[in-house]
Order: C-alpha cells, then structure tokens, then sequence
C-alpha cells in the first residue's frame, strides 16, 4: 500500500492479502486525519490578523500571500475597490465570529464581523 499523506518509502507498506479490508479502511481513517490536520496546519499559519489597509496591500504584493483576517464593515463597492487596487477579495466570512466590534481596516467604520481576504490564484 501507498499512502499519499506520506511520500516516500516511509508511506509504502507490504499487506497480507487476508484481512486487508479491515487494514484499508483503518489506514484510510489514519491518512484522512493526516490530511485534514496537514491542510488545518497550514491554513492556520497562513491567516494574518490586518489592521489597516496598507497592511493589506503590502501583504498581496509579497509573493506567498495568505489570508487576511481582518474587521469589515464595506459595501460591495468597497470590495470592489479593494479588488481593483490589490487582487484580493473577500474569501469568507466565517460562520463562528468572536463577537464583539472592531475598526473596519478599509472604512475606519465600527465592524461586527470579520471576513477573510486573499486573492484566487
């Protein structure tokens, strides 16, 4: 079997053909954890809490990018504005918010929830 969460030799392994249902299934269940912990990982070292525009603009002209955690209070227009200046728009607006307000990093208005903005590459 190989895995492919786990490149190399270090994913190969040699299975009796007796009872390989059972070894399959558990080492799917193992892989799919590893894969969702990876891409968890690795989405949570990319999001960077923005305070102001600037800080946007600069984070979209580096080369890897990431998300931008940031306050919102825009309207479309602002998004589109954003859209035009930097590429980025908003990713998502995430379902569990943290409650309380904020300074919307484009309008300075007060801001009740955060979205995240990058570019679609």
């Amino acid at each position: 079997l190989a895995r492919r969460d786990v490149p190399g030799k270090e994913g190969k392994s040699f299975v009796p053909q007796a009872g390989i249902a059972a070894v399959v299934q558990n080492l799917l269940d193992t892989i799919k954890a590893n894969m969702l912990q990876q891409a968890t990982t690795f989405r949570d070292a990319n999001i960077h809490d923005v305070t102001s525009y600037d800080e946007l603009k600069s984070m979209m002209d580096k080369e890897k990018g990431g998300w931008a955690r940031v306050w919102w209070a825009g309207s479309s227009e602002d998004e589109g504005k954003i859209k035009e200046e930097t590429g980025a728009t908003v990713r998502c607006i995430p379902f569990e918010q943290p409650g309380g307000t904020g300074k919307c990093f484009f309008t300075g208005k007060e801001a009740n929830m955060i979205a995240l903005f990058s570019k679609a590459y």
